[in-house]
Formats: structure tokens, sequence, C-alpha cells
């Protein structure tokens, strides 16, 4: 019925400025959304490597939502008001803004183990009215990419990112979510390797 694979890593990619983030924030408001609009009525963990996630850009998606959409939403999350209240419409963000849970990530290793910190907060809203559903890392490859230079280096770095990409296949299984990696590609690698 459209939309991203539970238990799998669905792949964004693109060049700079193609619009891979606004993808994500945008995955991360629908992801919350009741089943009758699209969406799971679930959580989302976004994992920053480039500095991309804008908790801004999200409240102004959700304040883009279609009336409908938003008096529903302010129906099932306990919100008094209607969609033309902006007062009602602030605790709305605000509510959507708490859901998603982002962590920025300095280096591949921090990359790595904040993976491991996602599952502690799939454990702690498991039994909830909104567990997790949506596992977003922006970039998977930047931090490599940075940190493993040249093709001497090759062979580690891509021993660490399928270790990495294993632990994001387990989390995706072991917790049915959907895993959703961005990745920048560039027209010509040469530039790296001369």
């Amino acid at each position: 019925d459209g939309g991203f694979e539970e238990k799998a890593i669905s792949e964004l990619f693109g060049e700079h400025k193609s619009g891979k983030s606004q993808f994500t924030h945008q995955l991360c408001v629908n992801v919350q959304l009741p089943p009758e609009h699209g969406g799971i009525g679930k959580r989302a963990i976004f994992i920053d490597t480039e500095d991309s996630y804008r908790p801004e850009r999200i409240a102004e998606m959700v304040r883009g939502l279609d009336d409908e959409v938003l008096a529903d939403c302010m129906e099932r999350d306990g919100v008094d008001g209607t969609p033309d209240d902006e007062e009602a419409v602030e605790e709305l963000v605000e509510i959507f803004l708490g859901r998603v849970h982002g962590a920025e990530a300095r280096n591949s290793n921090m990359q790595m183990m904040l993976v491991d910190k996602a599952e502690e907060i799939v454990q702690e809203y498991r039994d909830t009215d909104f567990p997790v559903g949506l596992l977003v890392v922006d970039s998977i490859i930047g931090h490599f990419r940075a940190e493993y230079i040249g093709r001497g280096e090759l062979a580690n770095r891509q021993q660490k990112l399928t270790q990495h990409m294993d632990d994001l296949t387990e989390f995706a299984s072991r917790y049915q979510a959907a895993v959703v990696i961005a990745n920048q590609v560039m027209a010509n690698p040469d530039q790296f390797f001369g």
C-alpha cells in the first residue's frame, strides 16, 4: 500500500542539496499520523551526522498538515481546540516534536554507538501508545568517507560500514521498524582517489 517497509532498510540517495533531509523530516511527521491519514501512529529516532536535523522544519511540516489531519491528531492527542486555534496547533507541534528523538553523531564510532542508544529508546517506549516505528540516519556515509580516506583505507571503511549496516538491519528486524538512511552520492568519485 505504498510507504516504507518495516523490518527493512530503505535508502534515499542523491547529490548534495537534492532534498534527502527534507524527505527524512517529512517521514518523522508522517510516521506519527493516524493510519487513516497514511501514518502508523509511532515515534521516530533521527541520527544526525551532518547537522541536518531541524526541529523548526518539522514544526513547519506539522503546521502545514491539512485541517482534517490536524483535527484528527488533536483529538487523538487530547489537544483542546481546532486547526484555527494557534495555541492548540502549537501544543500539537510540541507533541509531535516530543516524539522525534534526535541525536548528533560527531564521528563514525559515535554514529554506530547511537544505534545502541536507539535500542534503549525503543525499550523505553515499547509498551506505550507511541512505540518507535522509524529510525533515520542522515547521512549514512559522511563520517566514514571523511575518516577513511584513500584506497588504502577502503577495506577498513567497508568493514566498519558493513558492521553498521548489520546493526541497522538487526534493529529493523528486531523492533519491526522502518530504517531509512540518506546517502549523498557523487557523480565522479575520482576526486577522492586522483
